[in-house]
């Protein structure tokens, strides 16, 4: 008869072999890609994904020490994100494969990807990340909305985002500011009075609930580890239990804010906002009560974070190069009586093409799954369920793209005159050497709305003030995630006379 003692040392044993084999079955998971991993591309370090983590260094350090030059050689590389090994293309003939052929190169976003994850139970299952058919009745509801629409809180937005920074800079002439909490503030609004049909009531009060509960579950969502591993999320850990129940929470008051403002305040049948065609079609049972929401919620996420993105870089631009480009295009805007001719001055909008190349605000996107195994180009075979995404960074600082200065912030590349520079724009995107609204048939449908709003902002913002970079500001870009300017502050300084007098609507 066996011992009890010899019975649980036995058991032990087991249990610590089991837990062995486990562990470095992971750790050969995290460290190797899979072996049916197409060999004739390089693999990027399975750590470098932490070392921003760890080390003080951004997104674009990053890409220069370990992306650059494999990506520059082969177009396309294996890397290690979202606890899985994924494929990484720069190359625009393989960015245009991707998007010409969506059968094969399918959209997958988090809500297949990870959808234990709370940034899955965050957006769901919407605009962006559908296929097929679901695709398509989305976009059948939403594309007219995000195509023809009121700019006027635009303009009102940005004459209040410049009195709040008139206000921070009080009776002074200049202050240092960190302006980034601003810019949400001031993106929240737009999105939501154009968009959605509601003032998310960012720049008008001091203490806002929903933009609080916001900035809190956007911490939790884009914490590092858990981006890396989301299928920790699916453990009970009460922190991630939290973040789910307060994404939860988020999402039924947004719906609610909506609903009060269409429903309750007017007739929303007579308006067309992108969330009054979401709210019809579910009225006539297109989608379901999760469907839209999940779509409302992606309009705000999307629609705000992009564009807070774009026009952090572009004041970041606009005050690094304060005595070229920001005297410019000042001078440009101001004979400009009519606000709808900004789209057609050729130094404001070469400049804004020239930001959103060198700073793409998405710099990698990997949310397609291949549906079957392929050939990508002549010799990478990818097999099938393999998760494929572009580096957009990459893409824009091709070389054979943009020339031996692609690194260079050059905006006199697009041309002289708006004829050209519109050209070469148009250009740029359909051979994918700018991917940063994405391609074919998913092209961004807000590419409109966001660019209206950069150069409506950024008038209103060269009309009242002139700004150069803060010298307390470490010259750092986002360490992960979406990319842009970190933290960003600026010495703004009042311009009194000329300008800041003139009405603009």
């Amino acid at each position: 008869m066996v011992s009890p003692f010899l019975f649980e040392s036995k058991m032990m044993q087991i249990i610590l072999v089991v837990l062995l084999i486990l562990f470095f079955y992971l750790a050969f998971r995290i460290v190797v890609p899979p072996l049916n991993f197409p060999r004739t591309i390089p693999t990027i370090p399975f750590y470098v994904i932490f070392l921003p983590s760890i080390f003080d260094i951004d997104q674009v350090d990053l890409f220069n020490l370990y992306l650059k030059e494999p990506l520059k050689k082969y177009g396309a590389a294996k890397i290690f994100f979202g606890s899985r090994w994924n494929i990484v293309v720069s190359k625009p003939e393989y960015l245009a494969q991707i998007f010409k052929d969506e059968e094969t190169f399918a959209k997958s976003g988090n809500q297949k990807k990870i959808p234990y994850s709370v940034i899955a139970a965050y957006t769901g299952d919407n605009i962006i990340s559908a296929h097929g058919e679901v695709w398509k009745t989305y976009r059948s509801i939403m594309a007219n909305g995000l195509q023809q629409f009121d700019e006027t809180p635009f303009y009102h937005n940005a004459k209040l985002f410049c009195d709040i920074l008139q206000k921070k800079i009080g009776d002074k002439d200049e202050a240092l500011i960190p302006i980034s909490a601003d810019i949400q503030r001031l993106c929240l609004d737009n999105i939501s009075q154009v968009t959605l049909g509601f003032d998310f009531g960012g720049l008008r009060e001091e203490y806002n609930p929903l933009l609080e509960h916001l900035v809190n579950i956007k911490k939790q969502i884009f914490h590092p580890f858990f981006l890396t591993f989301p299928f920790f999320d699916s453990f009970p850990i009460p922190a991630r239990k939290k973040a789910f129940k307060e994404v939860e929470y988020f999402r039924q008051e947004l719906v609610s804010h909506i609903q009060q403002q269409l429903i309750k305040n007017f007739k929303f049948e007579q308006t067309t906002f992108v969330s009054s065609d979401l709210v019809r079609a579910f009225n006539n049972q297109t989608i379901n009560y999760k469907q839209l929401t999940d779509n409302l919620v992606i309009l705000l996420v999307a629609g705000h974070e992009n564009p807070q993105l774009l026009l952090t870089t572009s004041l970041y631009f606009l005050g690094k190069y304060k005595d070229t480009w920001q005297h410019k295009i000042r001078n440009e805007i101001e004979n400009v009586s009519e606000p709808k001719t900004l789209g057609e001055l050729p130094l404001l909008n070469s400049f804004l093409y020239e930001a959103t190349r060198m700073l793409p605000p998405l710099n990698t996107i990997i949310n397609r799954r291949t549906s079957r195994s392929c050939r990508l180009g002549s010799d990478i075979i990818i097999p099938q369920n393999t998760y494929v995404g572009y580096n957009n960074f990459g893409a824009a600082h091709e070389a054979k793209s943009w020339g031996t200065e692609a690194d260079k912030f050059h905006p006199e590349r697009w041309g002289d005159d708006m004829a050209s520079i519109s050209k070469k724009w148009k250009s740029a995107k359909s051979t994918h050497a700018m991917s940063a609204f994405h391609g074919g048939r998913r092209a961004c449908l807000g590419e409109k709305l966001g660019m209206a709003e950069m150069r409506i902002t950024i008038a209103e913002m060269l009309r009242n003030f002139e700004w150069s970079l803060s010298p307390h500001w470490k010259e750092k870009m986002t360490p992960a995630g979406p990319l842009s300017p970190f933290k960003l502050e600026l010495k703004l300084k009042r311009l009194e006379f000329g300008l800041s007098k003139k009405e603009t609507t």
